[in-house]
């Protein structure tokens, strides 16, 4: 079982422009969809859609319209009073993506409080316990924290757990949430790396996936067990107790990067669900994630979406 968290959810309007998006002009659209969204829900998506088990830990209103989109979606809704917010997604054909993303629901103090006791019930027992996205307002930065440290000291049984989030509150998970898993893309990595104050030897490389493995070295093992860096076009990275090792992406023609991330997440749990090694892993996250860039929209990728071939792990100093 993996559960996941997402305390800012959103429905996700995706517009498919037919050229690129050209700013001030009126444009024509060739289609539009509506999907329920947000990084945890992404990753349970695939995770339904690969047969595995799963389960949504979410704040919704009963009258929220985000709930009509859930169908086949094992969600646990913890009300509130707001509604979840509408993102905007629009992308081009020549995979060009443009997100506007509007505030989330606030949650009050005994909101919050009732999604701490809803995921900790949730994650007891479970393999892997995820938690995922911005934090909506009126939440603080260290609230990934308090879940963590409510799951871990209230749970019989407590799964391990990863954060794909950035700023501040990827940084307090750092400075202490000691996790098992982090899962920033570049940009997020540095960003974290900066916030804590550690110094890396070395200026920026030029080579994203050196870069990316100087600066996951400088968190393992001391604050997170692992760190898969997401690198787009360049692959992606896996630091652990074992070293570093990096998967090149197969060739992909991308549609939209929306979900891409998550999905190379969801990919990576499921073959550690599986038994998989850190290689295996690996490729299964770069395979789940290639195939949702090279779906349209906010489409997620299923099992029969992913790329076949031999994706080639270079283990690195």
């Amino acid at each position: 079982m993996i559960v996941t968290l997402t305390a800012n959810p959103s429905l996700d309007r995706t517009i498919q422009l037919a050229g690129p998006l050209e700013p001030g002009a009126v444009q024509a659209a060739e289609s539009s969809s509506v999907d329920p969204a947000g990084k945890g829900v992404n990753v349970s998506r695939v995770v339904v859609a690969s047969g595995a088990e799963t389960l949504a830990v979410l704040p919704l209103a009963d009258d929220d319209p985000y709930g009509e989109h859930t169908a086949g979606l094992p969600v646990r809704a913890v009300p509130i009073e707001g509604h979840a917010r509408s993102n905007i997604t629009l992308t081009s054909p020549d995979g060009e993506t443009t997100k506007i993303n509007l505030p989330g629901a606030g949650l009050a103090p005994a909101e919050a409080a009732a999604l701490i006791d809803a995921v900790v019930e949730a994650a007891d027992g479970a393999r892997w316990l995820a938690l995922c996205g911005s934090l909506p307002p009126g939440v603080a930065a260290d609230f990934y924290v308090e879940v963590i440290q409510a799951v871990r000291t209230r749970a019989a049984r407590a799964p391990r757990i990863a954060v794909d989030t950035s700023g501040p509150a990827l940084a307090e998970v750092l400075a202490r949430g000691a996790v098992d898993l982090i899962k920033p893309n570049d940009e997020e990595l540095v960003d974290a790396v900066a916030r804590l104050g550690l110094a890396t030897s070395g200026e920026a490389d030029p080579d994203a996936v050196a870069d990316a493995v100087r600066l996951a070295s400088a968190l393992v093992p001391h604050r997170v067990g692992a760190v898969l860096v997401t690198l787009g076009g360049d692959g992606a990275v896996l630091v652990d107790a074992e070293g570093a090792r990096h998967a090149a992406a197969p060739p992909t023609e991308v549609r939209s990067t929306v979900g891409a991330g998550d999905s190379a997440l969801a990919g990576f749990l499921l073959a550690d669900l599986a038994g998989a090694d850190a290689d295996g892993r690996l490729r299964t996250a770069i395979r789940y994630g290639s195939a949702t860039a090279a779906l349209p929209g906010t489409r997620i990728a299923t099992p029969a979406d992913l790329p076949g071939g031999d994706i080639p792990i270079r283990r690195l100093p």
